[in-house]
């Protein structure tokens, strides 16, 4: 019996795009070593629940993919690398998804529908994760001038969960919510 749930939902990309990331890091860790996250699979991270009560969360869950069967997929564009400041010490390199007008309202209508309040939410694909300064100095121009041009319809989400208190406890899929079935135009 699980006490506390953890919940992390997603959207995956297509395997082409999670075999391209995947060797985004294996070159990486060739450059600076090994990193946290080095070995997650390729996914765009919507929202993180921990310590969950499965009994509540779980009719919850159920509701919300009613709601999200009422959304369009979208296509998203991945269009190049950035990265993201941790304060002075720490940075995290991404592939960067193109935010559009359409894109943009079709998150924040994902958010509204998921209920969920995630202010500066940003839509990308994590590399290389909380990595320090110095390893960031060494391997940045190396994706700087890099391009990297991929499409991809965003046509579920996955929710994946793990318990709280269990260490090394891996996440597993829990349940996938699709969207509408044809592509959105906003």
């Amino acid at each position: 019996m699980q006490f506390y749930t953890d919940y992390l939902m997603v959207i995956s990309p297509p395997e082409n795009i999670i075999k391209e990331i995947s060797r985004y890091k294996r070159a990486s860790v060739n450059l600076i070593g090994h990193f946290e996250g080095m070995h997650s699979t390729a996914c765009i991270i919507v929202t993180h629940q921990t310590c969950c009560k499965p009994f509540l969360v779980q009719p919850a869950i159920l509701k919300m993919g009613i709601r999200l069967n009422t959304i369009n997929p979208v296509e998203l564009q991945i269009s190049g690398f950035n990265f993201f400041s941790h304060g002075q010490t720490a940075k995290t390199i991404y592939a960067e998804i193109e935010i559009t007008p359409n894109t943009e309202n079709w998150f924040n209508l994902l958010k509204r529908e998921m209920r969920i309040k995630a202010k500066n939410f940003v839509p990308h694909i994590a590399i290389v994760k909380n990595i320090p300064v110095t390893s960031f100095n060494k391997l940045w121009p190396n994706f700087e001038n890099r391009e990297l041009s991929e499409t991809f319809t965003a046509n579920s989400l996955t929710i994946l969960h793990r318990e709280t208190f269990v260490e090394y406890c891996e996440w597993k899929v829990y349940r996938e919510l699709f969207f509408a079935n044809r592509l959105a135009a906003f």
